[in-house]
């Protein structure tokens, strides 16, 4: 991705970010996705998530306009938190391949999996081609992480084409798994990982495979 992308990116995530999420307001949240998880979206009101969290109806509202105001702060919460723990867990990781792989773990997360999430998540997305400001965090939250993907792919060896290529086929196979896993439970998460980082070691491997080839011709 060109710098002119990465920084409208950085700019459009910041301005969906909200106020930080903590004390009651995080109370709040956890409530939202404990209530969700337990009687689904549709079921969802104020009241049961002030019961949940033991506090007053009046108090949820001070904090949240009202059940739309607070499912959408819910899903900027989830996609705050895992755009956190991909910035801290990559920073750690050296090798582009276990990037790769701890990049989609994440993707995979109980906190992502959870029945909350399951409920919150495919609905977001949904809501995305009428609601503009749903369409700006989803596509601000895609864009950031096909540019991890680009970078990592970039990294292991492949050349800009095919990295952009394989990143695109990894947003795929998220979303793709998610909902075989999540919602149609036609696949375990074990298979879900194991299909996901094989098509990494298959791409990578050729990424490798090609530099090799451009090193042994290298001065002849």
């Amino acid at each position: 991705m060109r710098r002119d992308e990465e920084h409208a990116v950085k700019v459009e995530s910041r301005k969906e970010e909200p106020a930080e999420y903590d004390g009651m307001r995080l109370k709040l949240v956890d409530a939202t996705l404990e209530v969700v998880g337990q009687v689904g979206l549709e079921n969802l009101t104020i009241r049961k998530v002030s019961e949940h969290a033991g506090v007053s109806v009046g108090l949820v509202h001070h904090h949240f306009e009202n059940k739309s105001n607070l499912v959408y702060k819910t899903f900027v919460y989830m996609i705050r938190s895992v755009r956190n723990q991909l910035i801290a867990g990559r920073r750690k990781i050296s090798d582009p391949v276990e990037r790769l792989k701890f990049t989609v773990d994440m993707c995979f997360s109980d906190e992502v999996m959870s029945p909350g999430a399951a409920n919150v998540w495919p609905h977001m997305w949904s809501s995305s081609a009428h609601e503009v400001d749903v369409q700006r965090l989803c596509a601000a939250f895609s864009r950031r992480l096909r540019s991890n993907f680009i970078h990592d792919f970039r990294q292991a060896g492949c050349d800009a084409t095919m990295a952009n290529i394989y990143a695109i086929q990894a947003l795929a196979l998220t979303h793709g798994l998610w909902i075989e896993h999540r919602v149609a439970g036609t696949v375990s998460i074990e298979e879900v990982l194991a299909i996901f980082h094989g098509v990494i070691d298959n791409a990578t491997n050729q990424g490798w495979k090609t530099s090799f080839r451009g090193l042994a011709n290298f001065g002849h």
